[in-house]
């Protein structure tokens, strides 16, 4: 197999993971400006196809073959530092060959601490590269740590995809050690997760994914329920994407026998696993309301993935002061089906009715994801005090609370339309590109003219990056008033384009 077949993903992948940084600007500046690190920037050209300089390389190795020879291995352990250089010292030891260079790689993985924690799972997917290519698979279940302690970061699932292509996944997923045998199944989620992010297909024949669904289907019963739950719901959730757009998909496969072959035996499991999660929420909620507060998350996760509103106690875990996964709680109210906007915003604020702080400025981390999280909540319960919730966290300094409260905008016809317009309007002229992308959309679905014309007109660029950013734009931000847009490059002669645009029409359709 390719030694970079695995980590290759589809053009469209920096629009999917990197779209609110990026913002339709492409050229080294704005790069600077978005934040986005020079490794960062460095790994998403190498990882669409951009080769190391050939000099570069040779000289690394040079330099490290002479401190081996001169049993200078601090030396060379010194060499894997933060830093561009990093994946250079990686690629070099891996072409070296020698069993020493490859007890240096694995002695090294997860030993960077740069301020970036992005730049660190670069380094770690580095590595992770490297060792997968020669089968040093000892330190498997601590990189399955590692990375699920850091599940939440945008190139988990890039990451995920490496792992799972392990010869040895198949024996961590059999593991005796049950907390071995969860965190397997957690990062096999999270490598589906990435085959919906634009990561090549081919894994899903290459770490034979049917095969692994069916392996734990089979041992279902020695994993953790909640564990199973996303990862059942990510396979049913591929199957549908697949059979909506199968002859697309296998146009561009190197081996489209060896993925249908994976892709029968988890068609085969449909049918059991639907019936598994018709009957999961009942046993998650009783799980929830049992168990420990720190199996919480997890148990919140599943339920999250079959689309739950909390259970009646939650309300009571919303009002303990020492209740640490608030935020997870508060993303659950999405899914209630009755308004609870007022409730709902009661009850955030009064956890600072006897405080001498303001409740929009108390922006300690733990605050900061709650009013993310509320933020996201209340887009599904329209109503006055919803609306005014979210025009005060417009308007509370906090880059990422401001963007998700403007994400939250333009779902209904506002109460206030005035008020409304006027807060998005200012924000549309904010100087930092993700607050004006963020009134921009809601703008956009509210309907006004200029911001759907321009959305539109993206759709049809020359340019297929602006094009990927669009479609995925529509799709997240909900516009479905651009939805004969998207069906129309369905059908586009680009298989990537028509891929991410059937992608985009099953999400509105899924919101919807």
């Amino acid at each position: 197999m390719d030694p970079m077949l695995i980590m290759i993903t589809l053009f469209m992948v920096v629009a999917v993971l990197f779209f609110v940084v990026l913002n339709f600007r492409r050229d080294g500046e704005n790069l600077k400006a978005t934040g986005l690190s020079p490794v960062s920037r460095q790994h998403l050209e190498i990882y669409q196809g951009q080769e190391l300089p050939l000099w570069l390389m040779e000289k690394t190795k040079n330099k490290i073959n002479n401190y081996l020879e001169n049993g200078m291995v601090m030396r060379v352990e010194a060499m894997l530092r933060p830093g561009l250089d990093y994946v250079v010292v990686v690629r070099s030891l891996l072409e070296l060959g020698t069993n020493q260079s490859f007890e240096i790689l694995q002695k090294a993985f997860g030993k960077t601490q740069s301020k970036d924690p992005l730049e660190d799972l670069w380094y770690a997917i580095d590595i992770t590269n490297a060792l997968r290519q020669v089968n040093r698979d000892k330190i498997l279940p601590e990189i399955v740590a590692y990375l699920c302690q850091r599940r939440e970061l945008a190139i988990a699932p890039l990451f995920a995809a490496e792992v799972v292509s392990f010869d040895s996944f198949p024996e961590l997923l059999k593991s005796p050690i049950p907390e071995e045998r969860n965190l397997a199944v957690v990062v096999l989620s999270l490598a589906m997760d990435g085959l919906h992010s634009g990561i090549s297909l081919e894994v899903f024949a290459e770490a034979k994914i049917g095969s692994l669904y069916e392996l734990v289907w089979e041992n279902r019963i020695q994993y953790n329920c909640a564990a199973l739950v996303v990862l059942f719901q990510n396979g049913i959730r591929f199957l549908r994407r697949y059979h909506g757009m199968n002859e697309i998909l296998e146009r561009e496969l190197q081996n489209p026998e060896d993925f249908r072959w994976q892709i029968s035996r988890l068609d085969a499991l449909e049918l059991s696993v639907k019936s598994y999660l018709s009957n999961a929420q009942t046993a998650l909620v009783n799980q929830l309301e049992k168990s420990a507060w720190s199996e919480h998350p997890e148990v919140l996760r599943a339920l999250y993935s079959l689309k739950c509103a909390p259970p009646v106690s939650a309300w009571e875990w919303l009002a303990d002061p020492g209740y640490p996964y608030k935020s997870f709680v508060w993303e659950l109210f999405a899914f209630e089906k009755t308004n609870k906007g007022r409730a709902l915003v009661t009850t955030y604020k009064s956890a600072f009715r006897f405080k001498n702080f303001s409740w929009l400025y108390s922006n300690s981390k733990s605050k900061k994801m709650e009013k993310i999280a509320l933020a996201k909540c209340l887009r599904h319960h329209p109503g006055k005090d919803s609306e005014n919730c979210l025009i005060e966290l417009a308007s509370c300094g906090d880059t990422s609370i401001v963007q998700e409260a403007l994400t939250s905008l333009g779902w209904w016809e506002p109460v206030n339309r005035l008020e409304v317009l006027k807060t998005l309007n200012k924000m549309r002229n904010d100087s930092k590109i993700e607050i004006s992308f963020a009134a921009t959309s809601a703008l956009a679905r509210l309907g006004e003219r200029k911001s759907l014309q321009s959305l539109a007109k993206n759709l049809l660029s020359d340019d297929p990056l602006t094009i990927h950013q669009t479609i995925h734009t529509i799709s997240t931000q909900g516009i479905s008033l651009l939805w004969p847009e998207l069906d129309q490059l369905a059908d586009s002669a680009d298989t990537d384009v028509a891929i991410h645009a059937r992608e985009a029409l099953a999400h509105l359709s899924e919101d919807l």
